[in-house]
């Protein structure tokens, strides 16, 4: 099964979802890591010398702890993974192909105390086995899907981004340090089949992804720049920094992805002149 980033005109991403016995499996180990937790948390709480706090509460914060607060914080920090996700190469994105968020981390994690925990995973088996995208309602709630990740790393592709005419000096200093390859897979793929979309929903499109790695990166645009080409400067970027690919372009050796002009903003005329650098 399937699931991809639909636009008017095309899909742009395929992404493979996770089928329901796997994420069952991957929610076995994950519970296997919790307890565990439980069982340190409780020797380390039962060799503290008394402080006059209630047990129930000790107990509530606990649980509180590794049902809850773990789960999220784990998703958070390992960017959509967890320990069985890792285990069975799954991971947690955005209906819309983007990287999780911390919101739709939190909404998974709140909606997993009824349709994992309370109902002991039948709601949330029921719910899956239903959906087209194998969606648990945490991920219905969230607006996000368990993809499974690709077994090979993107980061040394055949395809070499280069830097943009004019923003070779911005490639170099942008950092990309807090991008992973599943990050750049949507970056490449958005850039590889751009030329197959209309120019609205090129626009609109590139503008929803540069955002959102804007918002991961922490960056600020350096000046006017039009999203599609920014994404290009973070492709090659990225390239740059795991290194090899862009010399191999340069040295005949490896493919140069083709730099097309970018479409202009909605309501807009394109000139002649449009996507032209001085």
């Amino acid at each position: 099964m399937h699931v991809g980033v639909v636009t008017p005109e095309a899909v742009l991403l395929e992404l493979p979802t996770a089928g329901v016995a796997t994420r069952a499996f991957a929610r076995l180990v994950d519970l296997g890591v919790q307890m565990l937790l439980l069982a340190l948390l409780g020797t380390v709480v039962a060799f503290l010398p008394p402080v006059g706090i209630s047990p129930v509460l000790v107990v509530m914060a606990i649980g509180f702890t590794v049902l809850l607060v773990w789960p999220i914080g784990i998703e958070i920090l390992w960017r959509g993974r967890s320990p069985g996700k890792y285990a069975f190469g799954l991971r947690v994105v955005g209906a819309d192909g983007a990287p999780e968020t911390p919101r739709q981390a939190v909404v998974r994690g709140l909606v997993a105390l009824v349709d994992l925990y309370a109902s002991l995973g039948f709601l949330a088996a029921v719910a899956a086995m239903g959906s087209a995208s194998s969606q648990r309602p945490g991920d219905l709630a969230a607006g996000t899907v368990v993809i499974r990740q690709r077994p090979t790393s993107v980061g040394s592709g055949p395809i070499a981004f280069h830097p943009p005419p004019g923003y070779e000096g911005y490639v170099a200093t942008l950092d990309v340090s807090a991008l992973d390859d599943e990050d750049f897979t949507l970056v490449r793929e958005f850039l590889l089949r751009a030329g197959e979309l209309e120019p609205g929903a090129r626009y609109a499109l590139a503008l929803e992804l540069a955002g959102a790695v804007l918002a991961r990166t922490g960056h600020v645009l350096p000046g006017v720049i039009d999203p599609q080409t920014w994404l290009v400067c973070v492709a090659s970027a990225y390239q740059l920094r795991q290194g090899g690919l862009l010399a191999d372009a340069r040295a005949g050796l490896a493919p140069l992805a083709p730099f097309l002009t970018p479409p202009p903003p909605p309501g807009r005329r394109p000139t002649r002149s449009q996507g032209a650098r001085k």
